[in-house]
């Protein structure tokens, strides 16, 4: 495995759930490494420049990120592993801001805080709005502090604009990293909420017991079909002949299998033809496009047929049934809402004839 990965993998380790504290946790753990690494360079920089004791402040410094790091695997608490994160770069600024001068920069990391601190959600606008006004503050004051003429090293040094460059350098990446985390986390909430609303609308045009499309979603499919120009669509609505039987010999659960199976034969049926619902207890919507009413009766034919001759088997017991279907083809003349009532119309003429018929 590529070493940069596996110490991406270590860092992004541990993330239980998805709450954003964790998230926060993780990122910090980011801008942690980072600067640990820069901390250790800075510590070097000042031993060989013999700018002593800042070489030692920096070692120190750089021990504590890498403590924050350990204790971050244990004490899972995000928001308090940023704070961690901030009073460690406010000590090392403090410490060091009067002999290098502020163009060092290192007070600049704590506005990683402020956008660290409105990327959890576990607070509250005002509670952001409260510790934002802090850092600023710390801030201000670093500026304040270490605009005193005491710097001990030249400004002219290329030891210290590599600092400078350096720093500046190592600021941007963790603010891109900053902005990652937040657009990412953006770009997912955005897609979480957008398979959740494609899960709540699928729930909603789903009947629970057959997994077949209920009423509302058949009908926007039926609506859509009527649209298209030059459409040739057919309605048709189904009955189980004698289903109340079925339910009072057999039991309920017996009634269940029955339209569960049928369910599952009338999508196989329907696969390549249109669309089937369940139109309620025992009736079935089936829309066939791109078929005329000859069609779908022949088609329908078919079906019956294949349904009187198939043997139910529900523990042990096999029995029978038979389903009669009126069939209509939509007219842009009386719309889809009537040819649904026609196509029920039909129906109820085939179970009054003897039902185990398709009447068109």
């Amino acid at each position: 495995m590529n070493p940069l990965l596996h110490i991406v993998q270590i860092l992004r380790s541990d993330r239980s759930g998805e709450d954003r504290a964790n998230g926060v946790m993780i990122l910090t753990r980011f801008l942690a490494s980072i600067v640990m690494m820069l901390f250790l360079v800075f510590g070097i920089i000042c031993q060989v420049q013999a700018l002593y004791p800042y070489n030692l402040y920096f070692y120190v410094a750089a021990i504590l990120m890498f403590l924050l790091l350990v204790i971050s695997y244990r004490f899972k608490r995000g928001y308090t592993i940023t704070m961690g994160f901030l009073l460690i770069m406010f000590a090392i600024s403090y410490a060091t801001g009067p002999a290098l001068g502020w163009k060092a920069s290192f007070q600049d990391y704590m506005f990683l805080g402020i956008m660290a601190c409105w990327y959890d959600s576990s607070k509250s606008v005002r509670q952001k709005a409260v510790i934002s006004f802090i850092i600023a503050m710390l801030i201000a004051s670093l500026a304040i502090y270490c605009s005193a003429p005491s710097m001990i090293i030249d400004e002219a040094s290329a030891a210290y604009r590599g600092m400078v460059i350096m720093n500046v350098l190592v600021f941007s990446t963790c603010l891109c990293i900053v902005a990652y985390f937040l657009c990412s986390q953006t770009v997912n909430d955005e897609r979480k909420l957008l398979l959740y609303n494609q899960k709540l609308k699928h729930i909603a045009g789903v009947d629970p017991l057959t997994g077949l499309m209920n009423r509302r979603a058949v009908g926007e499919k039926f609506e859509e079909l009527s649209h298209i120009q030059d459409a040739v669509v057919t309605v048709a609505i189904g009955d189980i002949d004698f289903f109340k039987t079925v339910n009072d010999t057999r039991g309920h659960d017996c009634g269940d299998y029955v339209l569960k199976t049928l369910a599952s034969e009338f999508e196989k049926f329907m696969s390549e033809r249109g669309y089937v619902a369940r139109w309620g207890g025992e009736e079935f919507l089936f829309v066939f496009s791109d078929s005329n009413g000859d069609d779908t009766y022949a088609m329908l034919e078919s079906l019956r047929d294949k349904i009187e001759h198939y043997t139910f088997d529900f523990f042990n017991h096999e029995f029978n049934i038979t389903m009669t279907f009126g069939v209509e083809e939509y007219s842009s003349r009386f719309g889809t809402e009537e040819a649904i009532k026609k196509a029920d119309e039909k129906l109820y003429l085939g179970k009054e004839s003897g039902r185990n018929k398709v009447v068109y």
